[in-house]
This record gives C-alpha cells, sequence and structure tokens, in this order.
C-alpha cells in the first residue's frame, strides 16, 4: 500500500473517530434531557437497548452534563482514572495541555511539563490527590513523605531494629522471625 493511500486512511480514521466522540456529547445531552425533561431514569434507558449498561448511561449524562470531558470516555493512559475525578474545566485544561511535574534530583530539583497520557502510574499518585492537582509544594511533601516512610521501613527491617545484645542477654523489639544462621549469630554475639 502506497503512503498517499496509508494517510488517507489514517486521516479518515481520526476524523470518524472525532465524529464520534461528538456524538457522544450530543448523546449525552439526549440523556440528560430525558432524565430531567421526561422523568426517566438511568435504569430505564439502560433497559432500553440490549448493549448499555447503568454504568454507560451515567457515563453519558456525566458528558451531557460537561462534567466528564468526551477525549477521557477514549482514554486507556493512567492518568486517566484520576483526570475523571477534577472538576471539567480541570479534565479540558489537562488534557489539552499538560501538567507540571515536580522532580527531585539529589538536592536538587526542577520541574516537567507531562502530557498526561505520558505520565507513569507513579507520576499520577505524586501528581494527583483525589479531585484535585497537587501544587509544587504539595508533590514536594508528597515525595518527602514517601522518603521519609521508605527510609523508616529500611530500619525497621534491619537485624539492628529486630533485636538489641546487651551483655549475654538479647532483647527482641518486635516480633521476628529468624533463621538458624540468623539465632547462631545472635549466640555467637552473646557469647563474645
Amino acid at each position: 500500500m502506497n503512503t498517499e493511500i496509508q494517510n488517507n486512511q489514517v486521516n479518515e480514521f481520526v476524523s470518524l473517530v472525532a465524529q464520534g466522540i461528538d456524538c457522544w456529547s450530543k448523546a449525552g445531552e439526549i440523556i440528560v434531557n430525558l432524565l430531567d425533561n421526561q422523568n426517566m431514569t438511568i435504569q430505564e434507558i439502560a433497559e432500553a437497548s440490549e448493549f448499555l449498561t447503568e454504568d454507560i448511561v451515567t457515563r453519558f449524562e456525566q458528558l451531557g452534563r460537561k462534567q466528564l470531558f468526551p477525549r477521557l470516555l477514549v482514554a486507556d493512559y493512567p492518568a486517566a482514572r484520576h483526570l475523571i475525578r477534577l472538576p471539567y474545566s480541570e479534565q479540558k485544561r489537562i488534557i489539552e495541555g499538560s501538567v507540571e511535574l515536580l522532580v527531585i534530583q539529589g538536592k536538587e530539583s526542577s520541574t516537567l511539563m507531562v502530557k498526561p497520557e505520558n505520565m507513569t502510574t507513579a507520576q499520577c499518585k505524586q501528581a494527583f490527590d483525589g479531585d484535585q492537582v497537587r501544587s509544587i509544594g504539595a508533590q514536594r511533601a508528597y515525595l518527602e513523605d514517601k522518603r521519609s516512610i521508605a527510609e523508616i521501613k529500611d530500619v525497621l527491617q534491619s537485624p539492628s531494629a529486630l533485636y538489641q545484645v546487651r551483655g549475654k542477654k538479647v532483647i527482641i523489639r518486635r516480633p521476628c522471625e529468624l533463621t538458624a544462621g540468623q539465632l547462631a549469630q545472635l549466640i555467637s554475639e552473646i557469647e563474645k
């Protein structure tokens, strides 16, 4: 297949998807009308079709009420599930733009502007907090808290955190399991 035909087919595909998204928005407006003006329920609308579920009708209601940015219906990247919880204006701003992300390397910090479809799961946890986007200061606090928790876990997992040898006694600091090798090491420390 030559390049021109491929480009034409790609353009046609993109155009059809865009038209579909526009149709979804119009379908959402119809759902809102049915709910608000015709006094139908989501369940009644879903039962009128063999392929619609109440969850699908609910998503279309969100589209019609401008609570859900239409492109999020086809988004399959990690940030999409966080974006759905944001207000419509934030969804639109981020999808059409990017998210400011704090990056700390050693003692230096900088920010990156990352498109939502390029964000990793870890970056999403850093940038989003429930129904809001974390500020740079809040991201710094999140990263510091995460670092502190990791340091505490490292300390708690070290053998010195499990027990302490004092003279001919062993003080067990918390419930633990010891291997035969660890017991032998303990006995050798006591007998020094």
